[in-house]
């Protein structure tokens, strides 16, 4: 059972998926035909009025169904199944200079299923219009499990076809009345406006049908050719009714897009990592500004940034998406913003306007918090009074997304009498018993009434299916010990950040590894917020809380790799999430056994490494590693860490004064020719323990830049061990001992630089300090550095300090997740080809897959496995000879138990390059 929820509606459903086999939704359709269920096909869900969510079953196509097929270049149009996402077919047609027109913002992650039952469209529908104007034709399941095929050419469906074209014929006038020309986007409801120009295709009927008449399996669609030439203009508004002016006049150059973005938005992306460079080009630091009109003569729009960054706001009150799919023609824009305005002002509301101005369709969000029955109210009147506005434009209200659950109330007024039954009996020749869908488009009760046919239903409300976290607060049976520092302030604020858009849902990025895997939607970061959420709400068959196996499932399946906080547009911090109901279950049931050891791998290796060799001949030992299998979990395929023959804290106290005593290195070639002060450098636990020759390595950097390099003395632990067990008393103890220890530096003027090659611990230092509430940890974070971006920083101001040897190489470099959360990591190809000769590249990839302990656990083997396979093609596919480096030893571990390849890190590549 699965809890599907899109963005702020919910309904619960049971959830199927199917392969490429027609012949299994076949049968599906078949056998339920009698029976009292619904069927809701579903493709990525990241609608937001809810076409997509329903009480019977839940088809997925997302996963499957997604072959490209039948590439006709001179016909310019190619086959493809209903689960294709809109970048992977875009990605194939790319080499051969073609692409798919329509280009929704949500493009990661949209299917053409989804995209042609929504007739959705995008930023350049001014050149392509509507995915509809490229359906050439559809292969759909009946709901009594007929398998059909229609198009212009094609000749099934010859009675329902004459059916529905005296239907739509007889409301000719009517259709001239209500709709008259000029709108760039669609209507709402089945597009018989389309069918009326071409009455031998139902496929025009379909596009847009919402899943209501039929299945969409698969579709011949149209491919136009990619631009040859890219233009982009930005224009800076004092005011947004500056902007929609404008926006009119600048129709007259015939752009292939004007995206609006306004104040409300742009202040969201301040902070945010992955916006830094496009805040940076726009000056919007220096200059801020009210308004800025994209015009696009093709290329790369504003959409794509702003899906969904809105409802990232700080607090309860957001922007809501509920009148944001309006549309009108282009040169009444002005007038109907001037007149949405006149709405919200008398009821004290301010809102975003962003989008599609050169189509006539701007994203109006209004800022409510819809834990307030004030706001639920001011919710309400905004509807109604915007649905009255946009009749009186003659607009659509549904002109991109579709009317789904939370528009039906609202389609009598938009389409009148007579036009909304021509619709019903359409769906009634398609659907008589109304198994496809129940509930959208039309006023119909309950998925699982007997009675489900369109003509007897109940209203539904925009307001009546709202998540019951808005109506009725989330009870915690907890309570939270985390700060949610970044700017959510709180567990449930932070949790209620996931609206549903599925940012996490692609293929692409570092969000989210687990469903990049698997494409199952309880892998990725909405399903497992929707899982928590659902737990919270008892709504996991009556179980407790905090015990439930698909609560389990969501938290012990997150690598707690960061992914989320940095991709997902509201910021979403499942690591975090995770760590505090762990933490909430061993605080009432204690902590177990596993996690114990796990939290302590500091300790082991103090005792490991006192015997070394004794304690290496034991972890490689197979009854021990059979025992630990069945005790600990750790898997006995996977290789354990050896124990160094000496630590490397004990060869820094030795090590010679001004240097560091190694076999390749001549300390008297590498005399400083610049003092520059202290630094300290911290020495994690794999590097103290397991990996010593990497601390030796930076200590050898470091002495030639002229730094007097000292180890934190007394340090323990980080805690990110602990921390990751959801263990947070035990990380909370070692974190006030280190930011304890390092502030007593302060008296140092100034204090030096805290320097770390683990990207975990150093991730600890400057953000999960903060979250377990650590006093002074804010200063400390401000002196943590990474190794490898320190130096890098000092390279840039000083390029010649270092010297290394010329050696032609490729260098293939894998970040670590945590360092990917945080900053760019470009810096360290950068870095790399400092050394002459080296040719670097940063790996596209996610997460390693090992996450700390997530790997070694036998449960786990196979997904930790899975996830890795992105990164072990990537290395797979480098030049023979490639150093492979990765700054994690996590990373490390896992590349070299999958390959025959053992990754230095880079403060290995830098001491090995110098002369």
């Amino acid at each position: 059972m699965t809890s599907l929820q899109e963005r702020k509606i919910k309904q619960t459903g049971c959830d199927v998926r199917f392969d490429n086999l027609t012949r299994q939704l076949y049968a599906t359709d078949a056998s339920i035909y009698h029976a009292d269920v619904s069927i809701t096909p579903r493709g990525a869900g990241t609608s937001l009025v809810g076409n997509a969510i329903g009480e019977g079953l839940i088809v997925e196509f997302s996963r499957y169904n997604r072959q490209i097929t039948d590439l006709d270049i001179e016909k310019r149009s190619v086959r493809v199944g209903a689960g294709v996402v809109l970048d992977q077919l875009n990605d194939f047609l790319r080499p051969h200079g073609f692409c798919f027109g329509p280009d929704v913002a949500t493009s990661a992650r949209a299917t053409l299923g989804g995209m042609i039952a929504n007739n959705s469209s995008g930023a350049r529908c001014p050149i392509y219009g509507t995915t509809a104007d490229h359906v050439v034709s559809l292969e759909i399941v009946m709901a009594d499990g007929r398998i059909e095929k229609i198009g212009p050419t094609h000749e099934s469906l010859r009675a329902e076809r004459a059916k529905i074209d005296n239907l739509i014929r007889a409301q000719k006038a009517e259709m001239a009345e209500r709709w008259p020309p000029g709108l760039v986007k669609r209507w709402p409801g089945y597009g018989i406006e389309r069918f009326l120009r071409a009455p031998n295709n139902l496929a025009d009927v379909l596009a847009g049908s919402e899943g209501t008449l039929a299945a969409i399996f698969s579709a011949e669609v149209k491919i136009s050719p990619l631009p040859r030439e890219k233009g982009l203009g930005l224009i800076f508004f004092a005011s947004v009714g500056e902007a929609m002016q404008a926006a009119v006049e600048l129709l007259d150059l015939k752009p292939a897009a004007i995206e609006h973005i306004d104040r409300p938005l742009l202040d969201q992306t301040r902070g945010q990592l992955h916006f830094q460079a496009a805040r940076d080009l726009l000056e919007l630091d220096s200059t801020p500004c009210e308004s800025i009109l994209i015009v696009e003569f093709y290329g790369d729009v504003a959409e794509r940034l702003s899906i969904s960054l809105l409802t990232g706001c700080i607090g309860p009150a957001k922007p809501v998406a509920f009148i944001e799919d309006a549309a009108v023609r282009p040169a009444q824009l002005p007038d109907y913003v001037r007149g949405l305005r006149s709405i919200m002002k008398p009821l004290g509301l301010e809102a975003s306007y962003y989008g599609h101005a050169a189509s006539g369709l701007l994203h109006v969000r209004p800022v409510l918090d819809l834990h307030s029955a004030a706001d639920l109210k001011k919710f309400r009147q905004v509807a109604d009074q915007t649905s009255a506005l946009v009749r009186q434009f003659k607009g659509s209200l549904s002109a991109e997304h579709g009317v789904g659950i939370a528009r039906t109330e609202y389609m009598r007024e938009q389409l009148g009498n007579k036009l909304l039954e021509v619709m019903r009996e359409i769906k009634n020749t398609f659907d008589p018993k109304n198994i496809f869908n129940p509930g959208k488009i039309f006023e119909v009760g309950s998925a699982r009434c007997a009675d489900r046919t369109p003509q007897s239903g109940v209203p539904t409300k925009i307001d009546n299916h709202l998540r019951e976290n808005f109506t009725r607060p989330l009870e915690l049976p907890f309570q939270p010990v985390l700060a949610f520092a970044f700017k959510d302030g709180s567990f449930i604020g932070n949790l209620e950040q996931c609206n549903g858009c599925g940012g996490c849902l692609k293929q692409t990025g570092i969000m989210c590894p687990t469903f990049m895997a698997t494409g199952e939607e309880v892998m990725s970061t909405r399903g497992r917020a929707n899982i928590i959420r659902a737990a919270l709400e008892l709504r996991v068959n009556g179980r407790d809380p905090l015990k439930s196996e698909e609560l389990d499932a969501a938290l012990s399946n997150c690598l707690s790799c960061k992914g989320c906080t940095p991709e997902c547009p509201s910021n979403v911090n499942l690591a975090l999430l995770k760590a505090e109901m762990m933490y909430a279950r061993q605080q009432r049931d204690g902590l177990p056994l596993r996690e114990r050891v796990f939290s302590n791998v500091d300790l082991l290796g103090r005792i490991g490494c006192a015997l070394p060799q004794v304690a290496n001949a034991i972890v490689d030992l197979r009854p021990l590693r059979a025992v630990m299998e069945k005790t600990l979990g750790v898997s006995a395929k996977r290789s354990l860490p050896h124990y160094a023959p000496k630590r490397f804290d004990k060869w820094f106290e030795k090590r010679l004064v001004g240097s560091a005593r190694c076999a390749d290195w001549t300390p008297q070639r590498r005399v400083p020719t610049k003092k520059r002060g202290k630094v300290i450098l911290w020495d994690d636990t794999f590097v103290r323990y397991h990996e010593p020759h990497i601390g030796i390595a930076a200590v050898k950097v470091l002495g030639v830049l002229g730094f007097d390099v000292s180890l934190a003395k007394k340090r323990r632990c980080c805690g990110r061990p602990a921390f990751s067990q959801g263990n947070l008393d035990a990380a909370l103890k070692l974190g006030k001992h280190n930011v304890s220890q390092l502030s007593t530096l302060n008296s140092q003027r100034p204090a030096p630089p805290i320097l770390f090659l683990e990207p975990s611990c150093w991730s600890m230092f400057v953000e999960d300090y903060r979250e377990l509430k650590i006093d002074n940890a804010d200063n400390v974070a401000k002196r943590c550095f990474l190794f490898e971006k320190f130096v890098d920083d000092l390279l840039a101001q000083e390029p010649d300090v270092l010297h290394f040897k010329p050696r032609p190489a490729t260098v293939a470099i894998h970040p670590h997740c945590h360092t990917k959360s945080i900053m760019n990591p470009a810096f360290m190809r950068r870095l790399a080809e400092r050394l002459p000769g080296r040719k670097a590249t940063v790996l596209d990839t996610a997460c390693c897959g090992m996450a700390g302990a997530f790997g070694a656990l036998a449960e786990k083997y196979d997904l930790s496995v899975q996830v890795a396979q992105r990164l072990i093609d990537k290395i797979d596919n480098q030049p023979p000879g490639t150093e492979i480096i990765a700054s994690g030893t996590s990373c490390r571990h896992q590349i070299a138990d999958l390959t025959d390849l053992y990754p230095k890190h880079m403060a290995e590549l830098l001491a090995e390059a110098l002369v």
